[in-house]
This record gives C-alpha cells, sequence and structure tokens, in this order.
C-alpha cells in the first residue's frame, strides 16, 4: 500500500515535470573548459543574443526563421559565430557523447534541423530532470509520516498528562510518584511532537525548493530537452556534425 501511494506521488510529480517548461536561462554558465588551457568565456555571445528582438529569456524560438546553413556568416557584430544554440532531444549515444535530434540556431531568428554528435552532454540536468520528480515523492512520504508521528505524540501527551491529573487529585499515599511519572511522560511525549512538527517544517522546505527546481527544469513533450550553447567542431562521426559544449568551470575567472 505504501508503495503504491509514493508511485502515485511520483507520476503526479512526473507529469507535472513532463509539461513544457520554459523558465530556464537560455544563456548560462558562460565559462566552458576544454582543457587545462583552453577555456572559453562566452559572455560577449551572451550579450549579443540578450540584445536581439527575437530573444525571449528561454521561450521556443518557435518564429525562427529555416536556415539550411549554419554556417553562414552571422549579421552584424556576433561574436564567436562557431558556437551555436543546441536545442532538441536525446535520442542514442555514441560513446559518452549524445546523439541528438536537435534545432540550431545562430541566432534567435535563424535555425536548422539537423541530428548531431554532442560532446560533454548535459548528463547531469538529464539524471536531475528524472530524478526530481522521485525526489519529491520521497519528501511527501516523510512530510505524511511525521504528520502522523505529530498527531501521535500530541495524543499520547494529553492522555498522560491526563492521568497524572487524575493522580495530582488523588489522596492515595503512591498517587504523587504516579502523578510525577505521568507528568514526565507528557513532557516527553511534548518534546516528540514538537520535534515531529520541526522535522515536517523542514521537508515542507525541501519540498517547495524541490518543486521550484521542477518547473524550472528544461522539458518538452513529457522529456528532458536540451537547451545549451555549443561550439561546431567542423568533424563529423558516422555522418554527423559533431558540436561540443564543453565543461562547466565551477570557478570562472
Amino acid at each position: 500500500m505504501k508503495t503504491a501511494a509514493l508511485m502515485i506521488v511520483w507520476l503526479m510529480a512526473l507529469a507535472a515535470a513532463a509539461q513544457t517548461n520554459q523558465g530556464w536561462p537560455v544563456c548560462r554558465d558562460p565559462v566552458r573548459v576544454f582543457g587545462p588551457k583552453a577555456t572559453v568565456n562566452l559572455t560577449p555571445l551572451f550579450q549579443w543574443w540578450a540584445r536581439q528582438p527575437a530573444h525571449t529569456n528561454g521561450m521556443a524560438y518557435t518564429s525562427a526563421v529555416i536556415d539550411a546553413d549554419t554556417n553562414a556568416i552571422p549579421d552584424g557584430d556576433r561574436p564567436l559565430s562557431a558556437w551555436h544554440l543546441v536545442t532538441g532531444t536525446h535520442v542514442g549515444t555514441a560513446g559518452r557523447s549524445w546523439v541528438v535530434n536537435a534545432v540550431i540556431y545562430t541566432s534567435p531568428t535563424s535555425r536548422t534541423n539537423a541530428r548531431i554528435i554532442l560532446n560533454h552532454p548535459p548528463v547531469v540536468e538529464e539524471q536531475n530532470y528524472y530524478s526530481l520528480p522521485q525526489q519529491l515523492a520521497q519528501i511527501n512520504e516523510q512530510i505524511a509520516a511525521a504528520k502522523r508521528a505529530y498527531d501521535a505524540d500530541v495524543k499520547e501527551e494529553q492522555q498522560y498528562q491526563d492521568r497524572a491529573n487524575h493522580y495530582h487529585r488523588s489522596i492515595l499515599a503512591y498517587s504523587t510518584i504516579s502523578g510525577n511519572n505521568y507528568s514526565r511522560s507528557a513532557l516527553q511525549k511534548q518534546a516528540d511532537a514538537a520535534a515531529a512538527a520541526s522535522e515536517q517544517q523542514q521537508l515542507e522546505a525541501a519540498r517547495n525548493q524541490t518543486e521550484e527546481q521542477i518547473k524550472t527544469m528544461p522539458a518538452e513533450n513529457g522529456a528532458y530537452h536540451i537547451e545549451w550553447f555549443a561550439v561546431m567542431l567542423g568533424r563529423t562521426k558516422a555522418g554527423l556534425p559533431i558540436y561540443d559544449l564543453g565543461l562547466v568551470s565551477v570557478n570562472p575567472p
């Protein structure tokens, strides 16, 4: 029964995550690392991209004109011309790389469709997309358990307190000792209830945080959605063009 309830909660969370989320930032993690001495900072490209009239801060560029040549010289002062916005779905693997059914943008108004190889793919982000609903289901189960514990502790506290009051009103010789024992038990249950309430509060904060993460995970039509800037290497593998996302730097210069 518990497993079935957990599965229902997990499926509900997954359904929420499966909606098309478009609140994630497209221009994120500008520093990319390709080796000990090879680092690229995409900040100039991000700044240029944000200035374009069609840029909508994460919304799909569905109105972009199909451009069959992503190698074309970009218009205006666009920097880092080899870096394109790669969006799409992970459909296979090629070693440690992904095969992606992609829509590739050289600008917010110019795109092309292609199947590509993506090096250094966002594996962790994809794993989070599918694991967060399960984490949310577990948190909800823990919240329910904490609430049950709180309710039971409050009930027992009242029972112990009632017994303590009964003995304290009694004139029997042993009544004071018994009353004190029940009073101590009531105080312990009071402390247990406070601990359960505190645990529930912490779990609810964790649930809110997880729900916010799910809302901002890149998703489209029930699947993890890739949306990262990657560099076109000018090489192919199995006839597919190779792009490289690079490693995201945790200590940007």
